[in-house]
């Protein structure tokens, strides 16, 4: 039978489970891939040296990997196989999102007198999407340039 994956949807820094289950098992391993198409695991057995990478469960109708310490670059569509004839394949979709830094103030250098221009500029680094920053002066929110 066909394997059955999901998406996964993780945060910089998280953890991931990567989980693939198929109904009737021949007498075949399942393989999870990533991205690049290397092998992850086979079975029980792990095929890349990445101590991220750890064997969650294994059993005849399941594989599941977890992957810590995630980073953008782990984006991307990861493959669980099982080698029948012809070769079965389910597809998992990993959306990696960045967590923003804390914003940074900057062009704030001396007391400002009343009726003069300052140019103020805040920065963020780090967020996928990208963030969104507002200026508050109190409660109420200023119009600022993007």
């Amino acid at each position: 039978s066909q394997p059955v994956t999901s998406d996964v949807l993780v945060a910089t820094g998280g953890k991931m489970t990567l989980t693939c289950t198929v109904e009737d098992h021949e007498e075949s391993s399942l393989q999870w891939s990533n991205p690049a198409q290397q092998t992850l695991y086979f079975g029980e057995k792990r095929a890349l040296r990445d101590n991220r990478i750890q064997l969650v469960k294994s059993t005849k109708n399941e594989l599941s990997i977890s992957i810590s310490n995630v980073a953008l670059s782990d984006e991307g569509e990861y493959t669980c196989s099982i080698f029948t004839m012809p070769v079965r394949t389910a597809k998992a979709m990993v959306t990696v999102l960045g967590v923003p830094q804390e914003p940074q103030i900057t062009g704030y250098d001396r007391p400002i007198r009343e009726n003069q221009n300052a140019e103020l500029r805040c920065t963020t680094s780090g967020s996928k999407p990208a963030a969104n920053i507002r200026w508050y002066k109190g409660p109420e929110e200023l119009e600022g340039e993007k």
